[in-house]
């Protein structure tokens, strides 16, 4: 999955003088709530982390309408592993943020869970069509490997 790479925290500046109030005036983190100072008015978060987490979160809203603390509670619930293969999964690209990648009908836009991005691409070879991965489980359990 992509994510857009945000501007560093430290790097948003902006020249108070050139604003009416000539100053910046505190305002809540749009991630934690925590109120800080802005820098400029661009700024809306307190920490990278917190940025960091707003670009992820806006990430898995536009993508699976849901929020990173839903992609957390899920990767709880499923003990930190993919849900087929119980492997903790990994990034695909240094720029990714998510070890493992959310699962969902393509249909329907309903979240399954949270898989490895081999199982994802596995499924979605497999068009997600039971039929088709009841056969290939027969063909496996009838093949006789050494």
């Amino acid at each position: 999955m992509y994510l857009k790479k945000n501007k560093p925290q430290s790097e948003m500046t902006a020249n108070a003088s050139k604003y009416p109030q000539g100053y910046f005036k505190p305002k809540p983190c749009k991630e934690c709530s925590t109120e800080f100072p802005p820098r400029a008015p661009s700024h809306m978060h307190c920490s990278q982390s917190c940025a960091d987490r707003g670009v992820t979160t806006a990430y898995l809203m536009r993508s699976y309408k849901i929020t990173l603390a839903c992609y957390e509670k899920m990767l709880e619930e499923q003990k930190g592993v993919c849900k087929l293969c119980e492997k903790e999964g990994f990034k695909m690209a240094k720029h990714h943020k998510l070890k493992l990648v959310v699962d969902h009908c393509h249909e329907t836009g309903t979240v399954r869970g949270l898989l490895c991005h081999n199982c994802n691409r596995g499924l979605g070879l497999f068009k997600d069509d039971v039929e088709s991965l009841k056969r290939a489980i027969d063909y496996l359990n009838q093949i006789e490997t050494h």
